[in-house]
């Protein structure tokens, strides 16, 4: 297999560094993915990264005022103002980035793409988490996937494992007694099926949380078919309509019916704001479960990170099996493992990726 070494994926980051120092950065790309970036960009602004606007090629999404709190200008202000920004492209689609970088370039602007930027002014933590993987396919597939964030461009085939997200290594599907299965973002429930199915119906106990009313709802659904296929106690599998973070608080849950709850976003409520237009209840792990439990899975739309910080002490106390996804955004893929290693040095961390696309990087993590 033609995969890229530590030599080559040290050199990939140190070269062609991007050049934004003194520019005014626009993120062209308003879609869901830009939305997702949010919670990266708050950690990114503690180092002095600021985004100053938005723009797209949708000309409907033109029309707004502003987009995650900046203003949103038009292509014709970017190429007026060209010789002071620096245009950062955002999408997961290689297809979309080669058109839009050929649409930039033809008008004189300055650009790069926005993973690039993020990725190589971090490339020590980045070689930090290559160098903490275990095992030789977790550090070719992590390097396989950065240098596609960097280039723009879908992992190779053979970084690909296909089918089994949160369960792809053999100690995520063994059957251990007594386990207690946390499932954050359970979505419609078919983690959960999936996971009864891997331990053929032994467990202790599962907890899950998804804040989507139509896909908790569709989640009920399955669970109460379960319960009654499979005989559990009624008990045996409980569900929560919250999302997750690092501290319990309401904020405004925003539902993109339109895709079926998969680029829902939460957005911090002040009180007067949750009585005008409603709101969800986010819990951190350590104020919602008490007890121990033994394998914590997270797939939340960028609030992983926050989920860890709410998790920390039981992680640090239970130390649990971890699934987390860290693709959500650029920062989260250096970000989390690291965090994750900070809080427990004797986990074992792998890096797996489930699509043939950008999505569905799981980090995987275990003590002996």
């Amino acid at each position: 297999m033609d995969f890229c070494s530590r030599e080559n994926l040290k050199y990939e980051l140190f070269s062609n560094i991007p050049k934004i120092q003194g520019k005014d950065i626009v993120i062209y790309g308003m879609g869901n993915t830009a939305c997702l970036c949010q919670e990266g960009f708050e950690r990114l602004a503690k180092e002095g990264f600021y985004v100053t606007a938005y723009c797209d090629s949708d000309l409907e999404k033109l029309k707004q005022k502003d987009f995650c709190g900046k203003p949103v200008v038009c292509f014709e202000e970017l190429i007026d103002r060209r010789d002071s920004i620096c245009v950062l492209i955002c999408t997961p689609v290689p297809e979309f980035v080669n058109e839009i970088a050929v649409k930039l370039k033809a008008y004189g602007l300055s650009y790069y793409l926005l993973d690039e930027v993020i990725i190589k002014q971090h490339a020590a933590e980045v070689l930090e988490c290559y160098d903490l993987l275990d095992g030789e396919e977790s550090r070719n597939v992590y390097a396989d996937i950065i240098l596609s964030h960097i280039q723009g461009r879908y992992p190779k085939e053979e970084s690909c494992m296909y089918g089994c997200a949160y369960f792809a290594l053999n100690r995520f599907r063994a059957r251990n007694r007594p386990e207690v299965f946390i499932d954050c973002g359970s979505y419609v429930g078919e983690n959960i099926e999936q996971y009864i199915w891997s331990r053929d119906g032994v467990f202790d106990k599962i907890i899950a949380f998804e804040p989507d009313a139509d896909n908790y709802s569709a989640m009920l659904n399955r669970i109460r078919r379960l319960k009654s296929e499979w005989n559990f106690k009624s008990d045996a599998i409980q569900v929560f309509p919250y999302g997750v973070a690092d501290k319990s608080m309401n904020m405004i849950f925003e539902s993109h019916s339109e895709d079926n709850g998969l680029g829902s976003k939460f957005i911090t409520a002040s009180d007067t704001e949750s009585d005008k237009k409603g709101y969800s209840r986010v819990v951190s792990i350590d104020d919602q479960v008490q007890d121990k439990y033994t394998f914590l899975k997270a797939d939340i739309e960028s609030y992983e990170y926050k989920m860890i910080l709410g998790a920390k002490d039981g992680i640090c106390r239970h130390k649990p099996l971890l699934a987390i996804c860290i693709y959500h955004n650029a920062v989260d893929l250096y970000s989390i493992p690291l965090l994750i290693h900070s809080l427990v040095k004797e986990y074992h961390l792998a890096v797996r990726h489930h699509s043939n696309t950008l999505l569905e990087t799981v980090l995987y993590c275990w003590c002996d």
